[in-house]
C-alpha cells in the first residue's frame, strides 16, 4: 500500500510538472486577455459623436464626460464587442461600466487611427423612449 502511494505521488508530481503546474490554458487565456485590452486605445486623441451616438445620450441625458469616463475606465464586453474585421476602424468595441450618476451604460466605440467614435450608448436599466433615426 505504501508502495502504491509513493508512486501514485510521484506519478501526480511528474505530471503536474510536464503540464507546467496545470495553468498553462489559463497563462495564454490571460495573455491573450492583456494583448486584446492594450491594444485598445483609452486615451485617443480626440473623441468623434456620429448622429446616432448623440441623440442616444441626448435620450439617455449622458453627457461627453461621462462618455470619456467609460472609455478610461470602462470594462470591455467582449462578448458584445465585434472585433472580427481586418480593418481596425470598422472594429466595435463594447464598454461597460457606471456613470457618475449611477447609470449602468454600455457604449460602443469603434477606433479609427488616434480617435474612438461613439458608435452608440445604452443604458442598461432603462428602455428610454429615443426617435433616432
Amino acid at each position: 500500500m505504501i508502495r502504491f502511494n509513493i508512486f501514485l505521488f510521484f506519478g501526480l508530481t511528474i505530471s503536474v510538472l510536464s503540464n507546467g503546474c496545470g495553468n498553462q490554458s489559463q497563462n495564454t487565456d490571460v495573455q491573450d486577455f492583456e494583448t486584446k485590452e492594450n491594444s485598445f486605445n483609452r486615451k485617443p486623441e480626440r473623441i468623434i459623436f456620429t448622429k446616432h451616438g448623440e441623440c442616444r445620450m441626448k435620450c439617455r441625458s449622458i453627457d461627453s464626460l461621462e462618455v470619456d469616463e467609460i472609455l478610461k475606465k470602462g470594462y470591455i464586453n467582449y462578448v458584445k464587442s465585434d472585433t472580427s474585421s481586418n480593418n481596425p476602424c470598422r472594429k466595435k468595441y463594447a464598454l461597460e461600466g457606471t456613470t457618475r450618476d449611477n447609470q449602468l451604460v454600455r457604449i460602443i466605440f469603434s477606433p479609427c487611427n488616434d480617435t474612438q467614435i461613439v458608435v452608440t450608448v445604452i443604458d442598461m436599466d432603462t428602455d428610454w423612449d429615443c426617435d433616432c433615426k
